[in-house]
């Protein structure tokens, strides 16, 4: 069997390594050239059998080709927080020019893994089919099965990871069970729409969204109120039943909780339906990280240092322990928001190194703010930062102890903590 993969981002490419390691031959398509240069001279992948490996930019000339062609592209939210489709639709249409070409009978299974809103399938990417006379069922089956990817998850590899299928045909929704069943370790799920499909992608990391919203200002709540969160939350999940516990934190980035929601929000907003609590909980979330800020600037504050003479040092540029990976991270909120007080920022994050400014945690700097909860920061030393001068360490990420930074005659704050 062969499958052309189309966008090998960090998705792409997890999907690509796991069918190689499956023994499909697999085609990867991407309009980075770097990507595809890399994949031709065997980087990029971790893969054993690079014979079955194949990568190109000519995307028609790999679906006139595949049994399956699997859409990975992403589908980010532009300046208004509504939907880009462009780089779906731009696959759409490489792939319709190469199916139009097509030699074989057997109809090509079509699957979309990037998270749209629902009814993309039916309306978006069967629409472009029908223009270059494309007839499902014939030409083509178009499925949707959302990825469900867990970046540096080691407990939840892609293949232990159950997934849902929906699909336009029934014989479409068969071809893209049977297909998954056989890539995966994991419990598939067919529905019975392509809409529900979609959708359940977005529920998923709304529903986190929500929670984390709850805890957050739960949090900034309490902390008016000199009340502990963190263990007035650790207090309440003692409840066997009806309860379940999220971390408050410097906020929520990545390519999925921060975004997903928007998706479901504008396309709710089109059909005359207002998402009041998606919205709020988006809203609270992406307050996070000034409120951060604002905690540093109150601590430094305290400790008599004027925001424009200070500096404090952010621990963590990505969005996710131990991920090199920074998109919608809250720390360019954290960063920003100090900026706005004129404090000068440096920071340190061991697995993005190279973005890093300065190469070591332990810095001669007024305050000390942790926006990610990477294992390695769990062995800093307060005493150390104290013999620096360090006046203050904020905790947006319950890293510390308190009793201990205490003790190293720090100023100790953290979101959730009194």
């Amino acid at each position: 069997m062969s499958i052309g993969i189309y966008g090998v981002g960090f998705v792409g490419k997890e999907v690509a390594e796991l069918a190689v390691e499956r023994g499909r031959s697999v085609a990867c398509v991407d309009v980075d050239d770097q990507v595809v240069e890399r994949i031709e001279a065997e980087e990029y992948l971790a893969v054993d059998d690079w014979d079955r490996v194949t990568a190109t930019t000519d995307g028609a000339a790999v679906a006139a080709e595949a049994d399956t062609c699997l859409v990975t592209v992403p589908t980010p939210v532009d300046g208004a927080e509504r939907v880009d489709l462009g780089p779906l639709r731009a696959a759409s249409e490489t792939i319709a020019e190469g199916l139009r070409g097509r030699d074989t009978a057997e109809p090509c299974l079509v699957v979309v893994e990037s998270t749209i809103p629902p009814g993309t399938a039916r309306r978006e990417i069967a629409a472009v089919f029908d223009t270059y006379g494309l007839e499902l069922g014939t030409d083509y089956h178009l499925a949707a099965v959302p990825e469900r990817v867990d970046p540096g998850n080691e407990a939840w590899p892609l293949e232990a990871i159950p997934r849902v299928v929906g699909a336009l045909t029934d014989e479409g929704l068969e071809r893209a069970s049977d297909f998954y069943d056989g890539l995966l370790d994991a419990e598939v799920h067919p529905v019975d729409s392509v809409e529900i499909a979609e959708v359940s992608k977005i529920v998923e990391n709304a529903f986190r969204d929500i929670n984390i919203a709850f805890a957050n200002e739960i949090a900034v709540s309490l902390d008016s109120l000199d009340v502990d969160a963190r263990a007035a939350i650790e207090a309440a999940g003692t409840k066997p039943f009806g309860f379940m516990g999220f971390e408050p934190g410097a906020g929520v980035g990545g390519h999925c909780i921060p975004v997903d929601p928007h998706l479901l929000i504008g396309e709710a907003e089109d059909a005359g339906f207002t998402h009041e609590l998606l919205t709020v909980a988006r809203t609270i979330n992406s307050q996070m990280p000034e409120y951060v800020a604002d905690m540093t600037v109150d601590a430094l504050t305290r400790e008599r240092v004027l925001p424009q003479d200070a500096t404090a040092l952010l621990l963590g540029r990505a969005f996710k322990p131990d991920l090199a990976d920074d998109r919608n991270s809250p720390y360019f909120g954290v960063r920003d928001g100090l900026a706005d007080y004129d404090v000068t920022v440096e920071t340190y994050d061991p697995v993005l190194a190279a973005e890093s400014s300065v190469d070591s945690p332990y810095r001669p700097v007024d305050a000390v703010v942790v926006v990610t909860d990477h294992e390695s920061f769990t062995d800093l030393d307060p005493r150390r930062f104290a013999d620096l001068g360090v006046s203050a360490i904020v905790d947006g990420r319950d890293v510390f102890d308190a009793d201990t930074v205490e003790a190293a005659g720090l100023r100790y704050e953290a979101v959730g903590e009194v």
